[in-house]
């Protein structure tokens, strides 16, 4: 089994979809718009296989890339208001998420054999590939996978289900609207936790699952092998200055093995040469008769048995030595990126001619001369001695200007920080003066009875009124406006959220009663 060749799939949680997601994935481009995008080195679209690219219909068949007449946002958005889909006001800091953006790949060299197989292709940025030809395996791993997203989340919640042939590797996009039902009413409705699970251990079980499923039905009839888990490839995301700790310390254990290597080519060498000496001495002491011939030959063997053993270490040591090296050039220089300071100063190379004197020695006036002579001599110098300031104080100015940039990003970081530790503290106290309110109100009977009978009322969508007067609507401008059910809301979180505002609301009449 050739390990290498394995599917992929990466999944994406999705609050929204704008346009643009929509044109790229269906290319609704223009030739100037293309071009714009391969400015960005990392981007890679071919012109002449953009005619290869094609997506899956509803239908399950292979249709031209952007065949429907409505864009995928529109059809997303209309999908969404069969749902009911309502999302969070828009000034609200957090949104649900109401579509999941897949992206299905495998192996480079493998995907390109399904999708054009012996054909050259030639992956430079503005080839020609004009006289590609579409393979029917690329199709058929499409509708596959199509089937395989049919099962696990409905057809009709298939939103779009693009194939690009004309980038460097052959991939899916597909978007889909993740549905569950209601435990109540059992409508169906727009439902992340349904499908990806309520956190991050479900959703990461659940993607374990997914990629299992999707090797099974759909990767093995490819040759596409299971992807590797990610907590087996020891994928991190790191801060930059944890990043930096982690380069420096790569670096110091990578100087270590260098010196540790260095030291035992070292010992090596010097073994090498104590058998080339004794080889030496043995063929003295033959010639001088001090050793028989057998003696001779039987050392001899030993020896240069013993100096091939040290031949074979040396060399494997070497070879070690210089990957390491390698690697700890590669360290310094990531890490030098990493931290984006200009260093002090470069040695710039100068290009002058050096002050001479280039008229002869007059007979007379001599003294005037030397003076001619020497004011231009001083006008030369100065002239280099300000090409080398100038040169100097910009290496200065970027060195500050770069060193400013690191300390306002850490500056940030930290604000940041301080924001976001103020922010829990302050949340904390809230949480801890509606629970120690609430506890106070659950003591009184009258007061009990009265928060849960608001709180059925409210789960159950009927407006509850107060006993002292107003109404459970209230006025439109209050902070205890209810905004009733939200669309990817469960039932346990929603009933305490119920027994929250019913708290607030006899709290808040209270007070009231209380200044008149």
């Amino acid at each position: 089994m050739n390990t290498d060749i394995k599917q992929a799939m990466h999944v994406e949680a999705g609050k929204s979809f704008g346009t643009a997601e929509a044109n790229e994935n269906e290319r609704r481009w223009n030739d100037d718009k293309i071009d714009r995008k391969n400015q960005e080195p990392t981007n890679h679209y071919d012109k002449t296989r953009m005619k290869l690219n094609f997506e899956i219909g509803p239908d399950r068949k292979v249709h031209p890339l952007g065949y429907q007449e409505k864009s995928l946002e529109v059809r997303l958005q209309e999908r969404l208001t069969e749902l009911g889909w309502k999302p969070f006001k828009p000034d609200s800091k957090i949104q649900p998420n109401c579509c999941a953006k897949f992206i299905f790949g495998g192996n480079h060299d493998r995907t390109l054999e399904m999708a054009f197989g012996t054909q050259t292709v030639n992956l430079d940025k503005g080839a020609y590939n004009s006289h590609l030809q579409r393979c029917p395996e690329i199709e058929q791993w499409a509708k596959n996978v199509y089937d395989w997203c049919a099962r696990q989340y409905g057809q009709e919640n298939i939103i779009g289900f693009q194939v690009h042939l004309d980038e460097s590797s052959p991939h899916i996009h597909a978007l889909i609207v993740p549905v569950g039902q209601r435990a109540k009413s059992g409508r169906e409705c727009v439902m992340w936790s349904a499908k990806f699970g309520k956190n991050r251990y479900e959703y990461g079980r659940i993607l374990r699952e997914m990629h299992t499923s999707l090797y099974e039905e759909v990767g093995s009839k490819y040759g596409l092998e299971r992807g590797d888990s990610i907590d087996g490839r020891n994928v991190q995301h790191l801060h930059k200055r944890d990043y930096i700790r982690k380069l420096t310390k790569e670096a110091r254990q990578a100087e270590k093995a260098v010196k540790g290597l260095q030291t035992m080519i070292r010992k090596l060498e010097r073994e090498m040469l104590a058998g080339r000496t004794r080889l030496k001495e043995i063929d003295e002491a033959l010639a001088s008769g001090k050793i028989t011939l057998d003696r001779y030959e039987a050392q001899k063997s030993d020896i240069q048995k013993l100096i091939a053993e040290y031949q074979e270490k040396l060399e494997d040591k070497s070879n070690k030595l210089h990957a390491k090296e390698q690697e700890l050039e590669q360290i310094t220089k990531d890490a030098i990126k990493a931290r984006s300071i200009v260093q002090p100063f470069r040695n710039h190379k100068v290009d002058f001619i050096p002050p001479q004197i280039t008229e002869k020695v007059p007979l007379f006036c001599t003294d005037k001369w030397i003076e001619r002579q020497n004011r231009l001599i001083a006008k030369q110098f100065t002239e280099i001695v300000h090409k080398i300031e100038s040169l100097y104080r910009n290496d200065a100015a970027r060195q500050v200007e770069a060193a400013q940039r690191n300390v306002l990003a850490d500056y940030g970081e930290l604000y940041q920080l301080r924001k976001d530790v103020k922010t829990l503290v302050e949340n904390n106290d809230d949480l801890k003066s509606t629970l120690e309110t609430m506890l106070d109100q659950f003591a009184n009977l009258s007061l009990r009875s009265k928060i849960f009978a608001i709180a059925g009322a409210l789960a159950g969508g009927t407006p509850a009124a107060i006993s002292s007067g107003g109404g459970g609507g209230g006025n439109p401008d209050s902070d205890l406006r209810w905004d009733g059910r939200r669309p990817d809301e469960e039932e346990d979180a929603y009933w305490r959220r119920c027994l929250l505002h019913a708290s607030k609301l006899v709290r808040t009449k209270r007070n009231e009663q209380r200044k008149r």
